[in-house]
């Protein structure tokens, strides 16, 4: 750790003092370039169990409304522009579970993949049978980490499930639990979406990487309650995006922060050397024009 502060400290002193002759060179920036796309990576487990699709009539109806949330927050993930001359790109995939895992589709580029994963997701018909929320989170995982972004801390597994079965019901992959504190010994952030009414709000809770990847996120809503959805998408969203990383400035100038998103490089601790040259590559040019400016 101590030796990877050195270097970054040093290669950006060295940076610095050549922005001039970067910014002049071609070849540099059309390396700058590459490394514009911050990836962050969405995978979708979604509840079909019996205690979903049978909770009421017309049997079905809250599975269509998962169907429909799922498709809606599809449609919200954009490209983006985000700090340092990057953009924010997402990767996203799904499965259906009950007594089973079904993969809808693994981790693909949006919005190139959008209409496909939309489509599957559309034609999903609900198992209806067991809940075994613990394998299927279990397999978002391994989705999560065979595809998509190199960096754990981009990714994210959004959970809609109503909570079911009660404690006690037997769990073939370790329980929901062990499950959970795999996420997050991973590094994978997980949001508990509710499938109300009558959802189980502790083993939600349990779901969640913390409190703030809870809240009240509901994915249906009934006529005589109706709930806003839209604002669970939003709101999740926004979290995802809105997590900077403060770096301290090196060089003497007007900046004394340098703000660099988090979903660019993950944690610099444990940052490797290619993540560090990609970091270095974004500091420069973005300091570079902040000088100019000044």
């Amino acid at each position: 750790m101590k030796l990877a502060n050195f270097l970054f400290t040093f290669l950006l002193q060295v940076c610095f003092l050549w922005s001039g002759a970067l910014a002049q060179q071609t070849e540099i920036v059309n390396r700058i370039e590459t490394f514009q796309d911050c990836p962050v990576d969405l995978f979708f487990v979604l509840d079909t169990s019996e205690s979903v699709a049978l909770r009421v009539k017309p049997f079905g109806e809250l599975v269509a409304q998962v169907k429909t949330f799922t498709n809606q927050f599809i449609d919200k993930l954009t490209d983006r522009y985000y700090r340092c001359d990057r953009n924010l790109v997402w990767n996203a995939g799904a499965l259906h579970y009950s007594d089973e895992v079904v993969l809808i589709k693994g981790l693909d580029r949006m919005p190139a993949g959008r209409d496909d994963l939309k489509s599957r997701v559309s034609a999903v018909d609900y198992i209806g049978k067991g809940t075994y929320t613990d394998c299927a989170i279990k397999r978002g995982i391994e989705e999560l980490l065979i595809r998509g972004s190199h960096q754990k801390e981009n990714k994210y597994l959004i959970v809609v499930t109503d909570g079911h079965p009660l404690e006690g019901y037997k769990e073939p992959c370790g329980g929901l639990e062990d499950a959970a504190n795999e996420a997050k010994h991973l590094g994978i952030k997980v949001f508990s979406i509710a499938i109300s009414p009558d959802h189980l709000e502790p083993r939600l809770s349990v779901i969640a990487t913390d409190n703030n990847y809870r809240r009240n996120f509901t994915a249906t809503s009934l006529v005589q309650s109706p709930v806003d959805t839209e604002s669970t998408i939003e709101t999740i969203i926004d979290m995802i995006v809105s997590i900077p990383l403060l770096f301290p400035a090196i060089a003497p100038g007007p900046m004394s922060l340098l703000s660099i998103p988090a979903h660019c490089h993950g944690v610099f601790g444990h940052a490797g050397l290619k993540e560090l040259i990609k970091c270095l590559y974004c500091v420069c040019y973005f300091r570079k024009r902040m000088w100019n400016k000044w």
